[in-house]
């Protein structure tokens, strides 16, 4: 284990040490059995970037909820009757991935069968008008209990929820619920069709709740693949862009595999920053499925300035000369449902003693102490892999308690860096939104010393992040989401939209070590 003398308040040793015994940490790491290595490494880095996130584990079922409170009108429609036969088809022939419930008679009951022909008997019973013909599905329970369970979930229904003396409700009930969804970086895909009640045009909405790695949503994508497209598609989100590296054609990768998005001269060598690219974890990394890079510098600031200024001499051809620090970063944001981008900035953090604190946490998470009776004794016994973390009794001492201390060593930068507003504008605005460039500068005004912090850690963090967004409140809500005395939904959509604005969010990140 990395004891707390090679702790990151001292981070900028510690990665000397790191880079300098990488090998021997993952040595005693496997053959000691009590060392736990909380060095800055790839899995490490991601681990903290994610820990924020509110990702579904992989191994856990989806939730699908049906309601059946007769809108079997709607599912029966001939000219929409594909989407629902595509999607039933997909759940239920991937039974084991998800928990089923109908909606009807004021309760959510469960549909899932023990027996070999559960699937057909759902799907059956899917497809049955007569099992279909109830009353008042209980939208409002259904939706806090996907937000209270926190899993990504199918909503099938016309969100068509009854007040206690059974009249429909015209409150926009279901902004809470959308509303923290968001909050925890999650997404809401609405797959809107229309059908009529009679003389009544109406909707009926599949609705995917789902996290950033979108497992759910594509596996309801996949089950609408090849049927007639008789749906509208919105997203509520305030991330909805996607953001990856490209150059020389290749898209979702730099130059090569371990190269990354730092200046290159014309042999491709960083002579600038001198950025480690070896294939290993010391050197570049891309945070898998994140929207995060990690790099090792092994020039300090001041050179790094010093070289930047070397590479920008006019005898170097124009397309060598230095320009940025991070370049070749591209996101599409022509999705404009939810919100229309409309500027980025760049923040600079010093994250080592935040780091160092999450990983002691983190460590202690992972090897919590067993409490066990023997004869009448209370016994507590605390892995050695998280000794330092725990009193006596087994309680987490309070210094390394992340959850409530958390984010107040964070240490902002300035100076040292600045957003390309130029690059931005003119690629967003070429491109109108499908291929916007990003790129990082050096401060023109840094002079490779920063201000204020001359013991910083040697680990950084520079986000690309929101500045600037408007929602996107157009008469396309009304459209999708209402329909002759009822807006419930509409409405609910509008407060969302209003109320979660993405202004600070964090679109891209680069975490630098500095191998000083």
């Amino acid at each position: 284990m990395l004891n707390k003398s090679l702790g990151l308040s001292k981070v900028g040793s510690s990665l000397a040490i790191f880079f300098a015994s990488i090998s021997l940490v993952g040595a005693l790491s496997s053959c000691g059995g009590n060392k736990v290595d909380m060095g800055p490494n790839p899995q490490n880095i991601q681990a903290y970037y994610e820990k924020d996130s509110q990702r579904m584990p992989s191994e856990g079922k989806w939730a699908a909820y049906f309601d059946f409170s007769g809108v079997y009108i709607a599912y029966e429609d001939p000219t929409t009757a594909q989407t629902f036969n595509g999607i039933t088809q997909k759940v239920t022939g991937s039974l084991n991935n998800y928990d089923l419930y109908s909606l009807a008679n004021e309760k959510i009951e469960k549909l899932n069968g023990e027996d070999l022909h559960s699937a057909a008997n759902i799907f059956a019973q899917l497809h049955n008008p007569a099992a279909q013909g109830q009353l008042y599905a209980p939208i409002e329970k259904t939706l806090k209990k996907i937000v209270d369970e926190n899993r990504s979930a199918l909503l099938v229904t016309d969100y068509e929820e009854y007040t206690p003396g059974h009249q429909i409700y015209q409150q926009a009930y279901a902004t809470p619920y959308f509303e923290e969804w968001l909050k925890r970086g999650k997404d809401i895909t609405f797959f809107v069709t229309d059908y009529k009640e009679g003389t009544l045009d109406k909707h009926l909405y599949y609705t995917v709740f789902d996290d950033e790695n979108h497992r759910l949503l594509k596996e309801i994508e996949d089950g609408l693949q090849g049927k007639a497209q008789n749906y509208k598609r919105f997203t509520l989100s305030m991330h909805n862009y996607t953001v990856m590296p490209k150059k020389g054609g290749m898209s979702g990768a730099y130059a090569g595999p371990c190269i990354g998005g730092t200046y290159h001269d014309e042999n491709g060598d960083d002579v600038v920053t001198g950025s480690i690219e070896n294939g290993k974890d010391d050197g570049f990394n891309f945070l898998q499925g994140s929207r995060a890079e990690l790099y090792t510098f092994d020039e300090d600031w001041a050179a790094i300035v010093e070289n930047a200024r070397g590479q920008e001499e006019e005898e170097i051809p124009l397309q060598y000369r230095f320009r940025h620090l991070f370049q070749n970063l591209f996101a599409d944001f022509s999705n404009v449902d939810s919100y229309q981008i409309k500027g980025l900035a760049v923040r600079m953090t010093d994250i080592g003693k935040d780091f160092e604190l999450y990983m002691n946490w983190h460590t202690a998470m992972q090897y919590k102490p067993k409490t066990t009776v023997v004869e009448g004794e209370k016994q507590v016994d605390i892995p050695s892999e998280s000794s330092e973390f725990y009193d006596e009794q087994g309680q987490l001492l309070p210094e390394f308690d992340y959850v409530k201390l958390g984010g107040r060593s964070i240490s902002d930068i300035q100076g040292v860096v600045a957003f390309d507003q130029g690059l931005f504008a003119q690629t967003f605005a070429k491109t109108k939104g499908h291929e916007a460039e990003l790129a990082v500068d050096l401060n023109p005004q840094f002079g490779g010393v920063i201000a204020g912090n001359e013991e910083t850690s040697g680990l950084y963090r520079i986000d690309i992040v929101v500045a600037n967004a408007e929602p996107n409140l157009g008469s396309q809500i009304d459209s999708l989401f209402s329909w002759s005395g009822n807006n419930c939904l509409s409405s609910a959509v509008r407060n969302v939209l209003q109320h979660c604005n993405p202004q600070g969010s964090c679109v891209y990140s680069y975490f630098i070590r500095m191998n000083q």
